[in-house]
């Protein structure tokens, strides 16, 4: 099997054979040697991605997943797999639906993947000799976007993520979206990755993009924010410049286009939609202001 790095040099993509082999599945264990692991996950409308993903899943221990409402055959794909266990929580955001998610784990170590998302034989090797040497409580590793099957040959950097931990020692911070595991203790290192397929057309970019560009306005909203005319005026073409030219999305010819824009109009909308949220707070708080006036008005005479 081609190693990682083979592909890191020259950016040039990772190819159909490597990625099969890394991500095949292994032989599924019987109950007796399945792996000390809880795999959690939070689904909504995700059946296509669970019959890729959960066949590669048999050999651990429990797969847990909690769903918030889907309304494809998700449940029924779930369902066939001996190892998961499903769970309903209306939906409250990423940190607490992950939070929930965690909370129902039983196994000394969990792991964090996306429906969309492939584990590899190496990550797996990882976990295993993180479980063995048991001197560490959480396994740090980057994770590959693949866009229909293809890797950018921009040099932006690869997420660098802790999805494998020891149960107990990680938490989600209030977030609506973006969620940030937070681990208590001590971190190791890999090279190993995980796959994360983004196989959406522009359209569906753009769509999530919009989504979450809301909620993230309302976390900074939240955090005391605030939103400027230099922000409005300059977002966009600065973050188009900063994706296209300062990551070498340039090199990805229309694809990298693409891409930037939709990076750039993420963070527009995120500033556009973080001063809405000032003006209807602004309007909120005059009109408090002026009943509040109005009341001390009437009453006055009264007092008198």
């Amino acid at each position: 099997m081609k190693s990682l790095a083979a592909y890191q040099e020259g950016r040039n993509g990772l190819d159909a054979s490597w990625i099969a082999a890394a991500e095949a599945a292994v032989p599924a264990r019987g109950p007796s040697t399945a792996l000390p692991v809880s795999v959690y996950l939070i689904t909504r409308n995700e059946a296509g991605n669970l019959k890729r993903l959960l066949p590669t899943l048999a050999q651990f221990a429990e797969v847990i997943i909690v769903d918030c409402g889907s309304t494809d055959a998700t449940l029924e794909v779930a369902r066939q797999f001996t190892n998961t266990k499903i769970a309903f929580r209306a939906w409250t955001g990423f940190s607490d639906q992950k939070n929930h998610a965690l909370s129902l784990c039983t196994q000394p170590w969990v792991l964090n993947l996306d429906a969309d998302e492939a584990l590899t034989h190496d990550y797996l090797a990882a976990m295993q000799q993180l479980m063995v040497a048991d001197n560490a409580d959480a396994l740090l590793g980057p994770r590959i976007l693949l866009r229909w099957g293809k890797r950018s040959r921009s040099f932006a950097k690869d997420d660098m993520l802790v999805r494998c931990f020891r149960r107990g020692a990680g938490h989600y911070p209030p977030a609506r979206v973006h969620e940030r595991l937070v681990i208590n203790g001590n971190t190791v290192t890999t090279t190993a990755c995980l796959l994360h397929y983004e196989n959406l057309g522009f359209g569906e970019r753009v769509q999530k993009s919009n989504q979450y560009s809301q909620l993230k306005a309302e976390d900074k909203f939240a955090r005391g924010a605030r939103c400027t005319l230099a922000h409005l005026l300059l977002v966009l073409p600065l973050a188009f410049i900063c994706c296209y030219i300062g990551k070498g999305y340039v090199l990805d010819g229309a694809a990298g286009i693409l891409t930037s824009m939709n990076h750039a109009y993420y963070n527009f909308m995120k500033y556009a939609k973080l001063w809405e949220l000032q003006q209807k707070n602004a309007m909120q708080t005059e009109d408090a202001i002026a009943v509040t006036t109005g009341q001390a008005v009437v009453t006055a005479p009264v007092a008198v």
